[in-house]
């Protein structure tokens, strides 16, 4: 007797992708909340051990503890304390954004935006408040670059967006150099107000509040003079 041979599973049509589709989003939709909630519940745990102890590489059985959630939860969500770190780092990212985009709104000179960026970016460090604030996020990314180069890349260009858009609006304006390239610019703006604000957050003591406005000042200028703008 002949074997019967069984048929290849016909592939999906697009009407069936999209039933199948909407059954998973209603299956996981109860879950999204909760699922949403236990994240932020650890990013704000994670900031607060590392705010509390100094040290911001901080056990995951401390920042579980401190959430008031579960080993399950926190593996649901991440593989990895270094997952957990870069979900801190990208939150602040975003903050940070937010902040310095409000600040460039407030002025309508392009310089001056690209000056609002600068004194926005080093603002994180100028009091001993704001540097609490600022350390869990800054410090853990130098170590997570090699891990996860795309995020920490991604992090960098979104805090450099509106500052290419105000060196391209500054180029256009004649108020700055023609030869400045608003992209390759921007990055170096970034890396220098980066490794400023690092060195301030590293440093044994924190420095004074007028001494660290003195210096952040003198970058603002440094910086506007490298493009060529007004003084």
């Amino acid at each position: 007797m002949a074997r019967r041979t069984s048929s290849s599973t016909a592939a999906p049509t697009d009407g069936a992708r999209a039933a199948a589709a909407r059954t998973v989003e209603r299956v996981l939709a109860p879950r999204y909340a909760v699922y949403l909630d236990e994240v932020n519940r650890f990013i704000a745990a994670c900031v607060k051990v590392m705010k509390r102890t100094g040290d911001f590489s901080p056990r995951v059985k401390e920042v579980i503890d401190e959430a008031g959630l579960s080993n399950q939860a926190f593996y649901r969500h991440f593989t990895s304390k270094e997952e957990l770190l870069l979900a801190v780092i990208d939150a602040g990212t975003r903050d940070l954004d937010v902040y310095l985009r409000r600040r460039m709104g407030a002025v309508e000179e392009p310089v001056s935006k690209v000056r609002a960026w600068v004194s926005g970016f080093t603002a994180q460090a100028i009091s001993p408040e704001a540097a609490a604030a600022t350390r869990p996020f800054m410090i853990p990314s130098a170590r997570l670059a090699d891990r996860f180069p795309d995020a920490v890349r991604a992090n960098k260009e979104q805090l450099t967006a509106a500052l290419v858009e105000a060196l391209n609006n500054a180029v256009k304006a004649g108020a700055v150099r023609d030869d400045v390239d608003a992209v390759e610019d921007a990055r170096f703006i970034y890396d220098l107000c980066k490794e400023w604000l690092q060195r301030q957050l590293t440093a044994s003591e924190l420095p004074a509040p007028a001494e660290a406005r003195k210096s952040a000042r003198r970058l603002e200028t440094f910086v506007v003079a490298a493009i060529g703008g007004k003084k």
